[in-house]
């Protein structure tokens, strides 16, 4: 794997985020998962914004929703809640792979899984519902176009993050060698 370490040496730094190889140029590990870490968190915390936003402007005017706004309602909030636990959790991830510790980025890997199946089933149930109100109007598509946007992206960090594991797990590390004094 001359594209992500040399094999004969034990403690490589390596500082650059693209690394030369045979095959060419490749990403480094580390600063793909610290990427993909970063925008976990960033896309996480638009989402809960602009699912906060959509809380208040429905309960403003719930007799638009007729009788389906409680069930739209629990599925914003619902979504609204896995967010925030993956805000949490990529807080975690960006520690864990700061501190190359798989204990702290594996939660994120099995929450974003199940998440982003969450999530869907949630989208397309508060449009469904919708649809008997407003006839999957421009907010429908554009929540359905923004999921699988998001959806599209997060399947790319969770290979980044996968691929960082993986990288851990074989014994490359990214930490400087310990000074030795005598």
């Amino acid at each position: 794997m001359a594209c992500y370490r040399d094999s004969m040496t034990e403690f490589t730094r390596l500082t650059s985020p693209v690394v030369w190889g045979h095959r060419g140029s490749c990403l480094d590990a580390r600063y793909t998962a610290l990427t993909a870490s970063v925008y976990a968190i960033g896309s996480s915390v638009l989402v809960v914004l602009v699912y906060v936003w959509r809380l208040v402007v429905n309960a403003q005017d719930p007799q638009q929703l007729q009788d389906v706004y409680y069930g739209v309602q629990i599925s914003y909030m619902s979504t609204l809640g896995t967010h925030i636990t993956l805000i949490a959790l990529s807080s975690f991830l960006l520690i864990g792979v700061q501190q190359e510790r798989c204990g702290l980025v594996t939660p994120w890997v099995v929450a974003s899984i199940a998440f982003m199946a969450l999530e869907a089933v949630c989208c397309m149930y508060s449009n469904v519902l919708r649809d008997h109100v407003n006839k999957f109007d421009q907010i429908c598509k554009a929540e359905v176009a923004f999921f699988f946007t998001r959806a599209c992206i997060n399947v790319v960090a969770m290979w980044a993050v996968m691929r960082f594991v993986k990288n851990i797990r074989a014994g490359i590390t990214y930490k400087d060698p310990e000074a030795i004094e005598l």
